[in-house]
């Protein structure tokens, strides 16, 4: 079956925007990436079910985001919000609400538009952030990630004072702080993922190479940490990136940067404990972003320093990745979407 996905980056160099590819779940060819949407920095983007894509934009005095229509034959352009004096570094959609959250990591704050019935997107918040964290890369609070829990609040992580935050957003207007986590000190909470059927949390932890188990007791809101376990070894020299769960819940993959792995664990069947399977290396740089195919017969990851991008198969039975191909080039991409 092919498979269609979306992959984006920076233009800081030879980039010029979301690049589109083809991958053949039966044969494990991956077509050549060709341009899609020229557009300057989109790091991340996301796309709803009815596909409008809704995609990170930086501006020579700012940035913020743009939507689009990709459901014909050529994308469409259709609105845009690039009103902040810088981009986000991630952005994601509500899909029941059509409720866009963009995670402000320079600027301190994560924002809420809604995509609204004649295709526009329309500000109906900001929340703002204040702290620091025991690290020199703490200095301010840093959102990293912004998303919907399971029972519809939002979950949001700080970078920068090692807080997680869940928030009512019944009305997306005037959201409403439920409660906050706090990491170990350091830990740098980046990016999480929810048990498909259990109520837990798995945290890739940036400076501390970490993910952290939580349990979410969804009645008061609670996050407790039950279960921790090792992404990569010497952490003053990696930084542990982005995260990803099978439909099964049965096992976890977490990237990192500087040992350019990603890790395998396995999940036990209550959902509350990891065990380490080991690491598969990416033969590149930087591997910032990866995602599993909707077959989950295989991961692709993007090495943003080496511009390229890593196709792995995955053992079904045994949750280990190996390497398919390593040298499919493009340039600075941060961003795996299947669609």
């Amino acid at each position: 079956m092919l498979e269609n996905v979306l992959l984006s980056g920076y233009t800081r160099k030879t980039g010029k925007g979301i690049y589109k590819s083809q991958l053949d779940t039966e044969t494990g060819e991956l077509t050549e990436p060709e341009v899609y949407i020229e557009s300057n920095g989109p790091t991340y983007i996301d796309v709803t079910n009815d596909l409008k894509l809704v995609a990170i934009k930086k501006t020579a005095g700012g940035g913020g985001i743009a939507l689009y229509d990709i459901s014909g034959d050529q994308p469409k352009f259709l609105d845009e919000d690039v009103s902040e004096t810088n981009s986000p570094s991630f952005v994601k959609i509500d899909q029941s609400r059509n409720l866009v959250f963009s995670a402000y990591f320079h600027l301190s704050k994560v924002t809420i538009h809604q995509i609204t019935d004649d295709n526009k997107l329309e500000l109906l918040s900001t929340i703002n952030f204040e702290g620091t964290g025991p690290r020199a890369e703490q200095d301010q609070s840093k959102p990293h990630y912004s998303v919907v829990t399971p029972d519809g609040k939002l979950i949001i992580c700080d970078y920068g004072t090692d807080r997680i935050s869940i928030y009512d957003i019944d009305d997306p207007t005037d959201p409403k702080l439920l409660n906050n986590y706090i990491a170990p000190a350091g830990y740098a909470p980046r990016h999480l993922v929810f048990h498909p059927t259990k109520p837990y949390i798995y945290v890739a932890c940036e400076l501390s190479s970490k993910v952290l188990v939580l349990k979410y007791d969804a009645d008061d809101t609670r996050l407790t940490l039950v279960d921790e376990a090792t992404v990569a070894k010497d952490e003053q020299k990696n930084t542990t990136a982005a995260i990803r769960i099978t439909n099964d819940g049965k096992y976890l993959y977490v990237s990192t940067r500087g040992a350019d792995t990603i890790a395998a664990f396995e999940i036990n069947e209550t959902g509350d404990r990891l065990k380490t399977l080991g690491s598969a290396k990416t033969n590149g740089n930087g591997p910032r972003d990866f995602e599993l195919d909707p077959s989950e017969k295989f991961v692709l990851a993007a090495n943003q320093d080496s511009d390229n991008l890593t196709l792995f198969k995955r053992n079904p039975n045994k949750g280990l990745l190996s390497v398919v191909k390593d040298n499919i080039g493009i340039p600075e991409c941060v961003c795996v979407h299947f669609i």
